[in-house]
């Protein structure tokens, strides 16, 4: 999850070559929105963005649950998820939600 729409707009550039650099074959990136804790921040360049320059291993699901709801039904015996993001202590709970709906799938 973004940390913000202002990091977005000035790490674009880099975010997007990283990602391009980093993923492997199978990887999947999945952006959600970033947090919006109010104020007057341009949101000029989203998750929406990101992941578009990103190509096709990268998705925007705008709604963090939705994407963790997407996470689940794409997992794989041997995958790996990992949950990262800033400014919200919801997310490790996110992830602790998550691993139940996955876990009896491969048992």
């Amino acid at each position: 999850q973004p940390h913000g729409y202002g990091p977005l707009k000035v790490m674009r550039a880099e975010l997007v070559a990283m990602f391009q650099r980093m993923l492997g074959d199978d990887d999947l990136l999945v952006l959600p929105d970033p947090v919006y804790q109010g104020g007057t921040v341009a949101r000029k360049v989203t998750s929406a963005d990101i992941a578009r320059d990103i190509g096709v291993q990268a998705h925007h699901i705008a709604d963090r649950a939705q994407a963790a709801v997407w996470l689940v039904e794409q997992a794989r015996p041997g995958d790996r998820i990992v949950v990262m993001g800033a400014r919200d202590d919801t997310l490790s709970q996110l992830a602790a939600d998550m691993l139940p709906q996955i876990a009896p799938r491969f048992a």
